[in-house]
């Protein structure tokens, strides 16, 4: 396969493919999507070999002998060098190409969320708990697919502007106006505050742009009361995120596999001293901030390192117009420090789209044969972790599927052979023994979901069994800790008070 032909594929696959792949076969979709980003790695590597980005292949692989419960934290940095530089070669082959894949991902997205939004598609919304429909389409988060929409949109922009064909023109014309209203009805009111800032970048005449500006901001208006919610609700974030910052956290990380578990105890703690701070209590699987993700996991000598070298092999090159590039970046930094893009592979391969949109190798990809082999590896590698991380939660999706039945736990234990979001899984391998009648042996795997992710629900699991079993004194320090990581939860007090 020539690297031209590599570099399409690995387009292909990314633009398209990812955003756009999903199956009942995993309850999260995020496996699968980093599937597909695994897949077209080899393609990557193929197309545009390179040392730096081989390395991080290499590295990530390393990485994850020390954090194997975190694949996914660790594709993504470890990919993208390899990512931006087949991207970044193709736009430079071929810009037209990339934009064409650009304005149809946004049309056949759009298009599916609406669809599913209506019922003729059936996209499982019900974890939002909202009280109105959102649009989640393939990605399974209506942030998410705005965020994507969001950094994509001004590609269509310049493609619609660059375009010599009329058939090019309306077709990214149409791409606009439903990525634009499909944004909108999202509901997500970051989205609409940068749907809005884009608008005025983008169109040229103020006379069109305010009034469109206006008109996306009018959720915003409408429900004031919950975009002040939401604004308080990224503070608390930040400001428990922050309890976990120190000397030896800002230079070299936690990890990116004990975030999610570790804000229990900085919540727990930031509560316990500002108490009136209750209503905001949550678990978020993310910080919804990269600053704060990539700082907390890796530090900051990594991020400052990568920064220089990048700095060093990369030059200013920017394949869209002024206006388009500007709203771009925009969005990029809007998203990046208010919602979060690392944590969704889409909006991942949408940030380093405008990086390659951006940026340039100071010098050409060399035609090494060895280089290239030893990136396709290491990328192969990664192929097969991304494949046991579907696998794993393949089984987790059947054993839900299943229980209570006493074929659940037979997927349970198929799942806990890998690494992979232990906490959860024996969570439900302890709720499963419960069921079924074996308190003790519960008991002990709740015990071990504890020590990973001590989330309120675990305990409250621990402390039934830890009761089932015959064991109060152990079933009263379950509920204190279950009380200790949900200050004033009622039915914690109860069990504490013996009711």
């Amino acid at each position: 396969m020539s690297r031209s032909t590599a570099r399409r594929a690995a387009a292909f696959l990314l633009l398209v493919l990812l955003p756009l792949a999903t199956s009942p076969l995993t309850v999260d979709l995020r496996p699968q999507k980093a599937l597909v980003l695994a897949l077209a790695l080899p393609f990557c590597a193929w197309g545009a070999p390179s040392l730096v980005a081989m390395l991080a292949l290499a590295l990530g692989l390393v990485a994850l002998l020390v954090w194997p419960a975190a694949p996914w934290e660790i594709l993504a940095v470890a990919s993208a060098p390899t990512v931006f530089g087949a991207l970044s070669e193709l736009l430079s082959e071929d810009r037209a190409f990339v934009f064409r894949l650009a304005r149809r991902v946004v049309l056949a997205a759009s298009a599916l969320a609406l669809a599913g939004v209506i019922g003729l598609v059936p996209f499982e919304t019900g974890a939002f708990r909202l009280p109105y429909p959102v649009l989640v389409g393939t990605f399974g988060n209506p942030n998410h697919l705005a965020a994507f929409l969001l950094l994509v949109l001004p590609l269509c922009a310049a493609d619609r502007a660059s375009a010599a064909r009329s058939a090019d023109r309306i077709e990214a014309t149409s791409a606009l106006i439903l990525g634009a209203a499909t944004i909108l009805l999202c509901r997500s009111h970051l989205a609409a505050l940068t749907l809005a800032a884009e608008v005025l970048l983008l169109v040229p005449r103020a006379a069109l742009a305010a009034p469109l500006a206006a008109l996306a901001l009018v959720p915003i208006a409408f429900t004031s009361e919950g975009f002040v919610r939401a604004l308080e609700g990224r503070l608390y974030l930040l400001v428990v995120h922050a309890r976990g910052l120190s000397a030896q956290t800002l230079l070299l990380g936690i990890g990116p596999d004990v975030i999610a578990s570790r804000f229990l105890d900085w919540q727990s703690d930031h509560l316990a001293a500002h108490p009136d701070a209750a209503r905001f209590w949550t678990f978020p699987e993310h910080p919804h901030d990269d600053v704060a993700a990539l700082v907390l996991a890796f530090g900051l000598l990594p991020a400052a390192l990568a920064l220089l070298l990048a700095r060093k092999r990369l030059r200013l090159v920017p394949v869209l117009p002024r206006a388009e590039l500007r709203a771009a970046w925009f969005a990029f930094a809007l998203l990046a420090l208010g919602a979060g893009l690392s944590a969704s592979p889409a909006t991942w391969i949408a940030a380093l789209l405008v990086l390659a949109c951006t940026f340039r190798p100071r010098a050409a990809s060399p035609a090494s044969w060895n280089l290239a082999r030893a990136g396709l590896a290491c990328a192969l590698a990664w192929a097969l972790v991304a494949f046991a991380q579907l696998l794993s939660a393949y089984h987790h999706r059947e054993a839900l599927r299943l229980a209570p039945a006493p074929g659940a736990l037979r997927h349970t234990r198929a799942a806990l052979v890998f690494p992979f979001d232990r906490g959860r899984l024996l969570h439900l391998e302890g709720r499963l023994l419960l069921e079924a009648g074996r308190p003790r042996e519960a008991a002990d795997e709740l015990r071990q979901a504890a020590r990973v992710l001590p989330h309120p629900i675990v305990w409250k699991a621990l402390a039934v069994a830890e009761r089932a079993a015959g064991r109060p004194d152990a079933a009263l320090a379950a509920a204190r800790a279950w009380l200790h990581y949900r200050p004033g939860d009622p039915e914690a007090k109860a069990v504490i008070e013996g009711r």
